[in-house]
Parts: C-alpha cells; sequence; structure tokens
C-alpha cells in the first residue's frame, strides 16, 4: 500500500494574468489531500465525489502518458482512495493536488524512479484536462510546497523558483473566507478572460501590467513586513481581477464589508460570477477586528498556515 500527501494551494496574486506570462506568487496551505493506491484484482476508485471531472478519465491520461515517457507496457490492476479536506471548486488547487497526486502514486505503483520534475510533466496533462489552458502555478506549488514565484513563459518553457523567504514577523495572520463554490469551472474563467482579452485587447493588458507589477509590491512587502504595500496589492490586485470579469457579487459583497472596516480582501483562484467566487484571502492589521466581524456575519472562515512541504510520500 503506497500513500501520497498533497497540499492545497492559494494564489496570493497574479491568477488569470498569469496565463499569459506574467508573474504569480503562491502557497502551499496546510489542507492536503491523501491518495492511497495497493494491487488490486479488480481497479476501483473511491472517494471522489464531488469533482467535476471523471477521475477515472483522468487515471487513464496520466497512465497513458507514464506509458508513453517510460516506454512502460503491463496493466496491473490496482484500487485507488482519495481522502481530502482540500474544498472542491474554491480555488484552493484540489485538481492540481489529485493530478499531481495520482501521478506520483501510479509511478510508485508501477515501481518507477520519480522526482518533482517528472510529477509535473506528466501531472500537467492532467491538468490540461481539467483546466484547458492551465499555467502550471498551481501544479508546481501543490509540488513544491512553501512559497512559489512563477512564470509561465510559452506553453513549454514554464519557470518556477521557491522564494528564499518567509513573511516577515510583522505580517499578521491571513484568513481564507468562503464566498461559496463556484458554479464555473476554473477552465470556463479561464475561457471568459480569454474572450475578454479578444474584445477589448489593450484593456486586459492594461490589467495584466498592472498584475504583474502588484505582485511584485506584495512579494517585497512580504519579505520586509510591509503592511500598507501588502494591503495595497491585496486591494488593488482585487480590483483589477473584478476588472476581468471573474469576480461574482457574492464576493464582491463581502470584500466590500471587509474593506470598510479596515481590512483587505480578493479572490484567491480562478473566481466565479453566477454565485460563490470560492475562497477569499483576507487581511487586517488588526485580526481581533476580523474576529469580531466573523461572529456578526456568520461567515464561513478559516485561519491560514503556509505549508513548507509539498507533495509528499507518507
Amino acid at each position: 500500500m503506497i500513500t501520497i500527501s498533497v497540499p492545497a494551494k492559494i494564489h496570493l496574486l497574479g491568477e488569470h494574468s498569469v496565463v499569459y506570462g506574467k508573474p504569480a506568487l503562491l502557497a502551499a496551505v496546510d489542507k492536503r489531500i491523501l491518495i492511497t493506491i495497493a494491487p488490486s484484482k479488480i481497479k476501483s476508485i473511491r472517494g471522489v465525489d464531488g469533482y467535476s471531472v471523471k477521475i477515472d478519465e483522468l487515471l487513464q491520461i496520466l497512465e497513458t502518458e507514464i506509458k508513453k515517457r517510460f516506454k512502460f507496457e503491463k496493466n496491473e490492476q490496482y484500487s485507488i482512495s482519495i481522502k481530502s479536506d482540500i474544498p472542491i471548486g474554491s480555488g484552493l488547487g484540489s485538481s492540481a493536488a489529485i493530478s499531481a497526486g495520482l501521478t506520483a502514486a501510479l509511478l510508485t505503483f508501477f515501481q518507477i524512479k520519480w522526482d518533482k520534475k517528472i510529477i509535473f510533466d506528466l501531472a500537467y496533462a492532467g491538468e490540461k484536462y481539467f483546466h484547458g489552458n492551465p499555467s502550471g502555478g498551481d501544479l508546481a506549488t501543490v509540488i513544491e510546497g512553501g512559497f512559489l514565484w512563477f512564470r509561465k513563459e510559452f506553453e513549454f518553457l514554464k519557470t518556477f523558483s521557491t522564494p528564499s523567504f518567509k513573511p516577515h514577523e510583522n505580517i499578521k495572520q491571513f484568513i481564507l473566507i468562503n464566498s461559496g463554490k463556484s458554479e464555473e469551472s476554473t477552465k470556463e474563467m479561464v475561457e471568459k478572460v480569454a474572450k475578454l482579452k479578444i474584445a477589448f485587447p489593450d484593456k486586459v493588458q492594461s490589467l495584466f501590467n498592472s498584475q504583474e507589477e502588484l505582485t511584485k509590491q506584495m512579494t517585497v512587502a512580504l519579505k520586509d513586513g510591509d503592511e500598507d504595500s501588502l494591503m495595497e496589492s491585496i486591494r488593488l490586485g482585487e480590483k483589477n481581477l473584478e476588472e476581468l470579469g471573474v469576480v461574482g457579487i457574492k464576493a464582491r459583497s463581502i470584500i466590500k464589508q471587509i474593506e470598510k472596516i479596515g481590512g483587505v480582501a480578493k479572490i484567491s483562484g480562478g473566481g466565479g460570477v453566477k454565485n460563490g467566487s470560492g475562497m477569499l484571502l483576507a487581511y487586517h492589521k488588526s485580526p481581533e477586528v476580523l474576529d469580531q466581524f466573523f461572529l456578526q456575519s456568520n461567515l464561513e472562515n478559516s485561519k491560514i498556515r503556509f505549508e513548507e512541504d509539498g507533495l509528499r510520500k507518507e
């Protein structure tokens, strides 16, 4: 029996613009998915309720990629069990985590040596199945862990590095707020932005350029402990995402309430407009103010602990 553990991720800033070659800052967080694989007479999969894709089809794609790369022809049967505390459709990278986890589980089961680069290359095919035109940033983050500066230069060239810093001690607790599961898939939201870019190329490019500068600003602010600069990057980054049309009315209402009490918040993934927009990333210089707000509003929320470990074999 083999068990692979993979963390969730959050987009601190750079979602959507990262698809078009702009940088993104992401981080792994302390929600994980566990994938267990074992020999079996009949192939079986458990724990897949709620996923927007068929896990058996994803497994077939990954097996095909593995066999093609390693000239592997065995057809051994296995059972897979998935246990996850990563909410689906929330912008926390559940699809990236399951694609990476299944890839590592299959390679280990087939007794094929692997490293993180191999997992990324193979699991990227799974991400394309989920999202159509993914940046690869989610996948890189759940595999590497920690903080990640990611840039997709071309489809065949994706560069990422783990910044050698942790948030400065002046930086206080980040909070996740559940604005509701997005009715749209990440793929649909990426396609929505692509259509906007075709219709208004100059406007969208200007928003992407702004996100690049704000992502750099946020990275420096986290390193230096500059709360004012950090909060400005979150607030303005969210405004840009709203201009891209990926933030729904419900999420915008919550964000405005957070801003009225002196905090900031933004979506932390692909977003959504029909209903919920997934998890919101919130920050306040006085966390107790947010605590009081949550008591009064009954909004589902949780404190973030950044996760240093990425994908690992348990």
